[in-house]
């Protein structure tokens, strides 16, 4: 029996597809967010990192289960030491603890270049990964995110890496 692929496009394909069938609003980021620290953390070659991401407001759908949170979509890119340079769309749910903490799952897709650091093994690259935070007044939240960066096996080579940053968010 033959198998066949769908491809590195083809989770980038569905998530971009799955905005299309959501409700209209206005495309105004909820949050500002900014996060730096290591990536590589479990390699000899740990270097910095910055990063930059817009959070929109969540969205919910007819299909979505009843008891799970919006999804909100996101956009963002993260810049590493020897010209790594990631830019990538994706979503993530925010989930109450209690009081001012938040649990994050978050996944997305996007384009990566190596530049002379870690050869992830292709362009299209995925990221999954979960932040907790605290807020700070109803306009700031701070949180620790961990995230894992793959190709997800379509391609050869297929690294990956891991970084673990701090985040801090505004309210624009």
């Amino acid at each position: 029996m033959r198998r066949h692929r769908v491809g590195p496009l083809g989770p980038l394909v569905i998530l971009l597809c799955s905005f299309a069938a959501a409700p209209a609003r206005a495309a105004e980021p909820a949050w500002i967010s900014f996060n730096t620290g290591p990536i590589e953390i479990f390699d000899d070659d740990t270097r910095a990192h910055l990063g930059a991401e817009l959070r929109f407001p969540p969205l919910r759908y007819r299909w979505f289960p009843r008891f799970l949170p919006g999804l909100s979509p996101t956009a963002g890119a993260l810049f590493a030491a020897r010209g790594t340079l990631y830019g990538y769309a994706g979503v993530r749910a925010d989930l109450p603890l209690g009081g001012t903490w938040e649990l994050s799952p978050q996944f997305a897709a996007g384009i990566y270049s190596h530049g002379k650091g870690i050869n992830l093994g292709g362009a299209v690259e995925y990221r999954s990964g979960i932040e907790i935070s605290r807020a700070f007044g109803s306009r700031r939240r701070a949180g620790l995110l961990l995230f894992h960066l793959s190709n997800a096996g379509f391609y050869r080579n297929n690294p990956g890496t891991e970084g673990l940053v701090f985040t801090w968010s505004l309210r624009p």
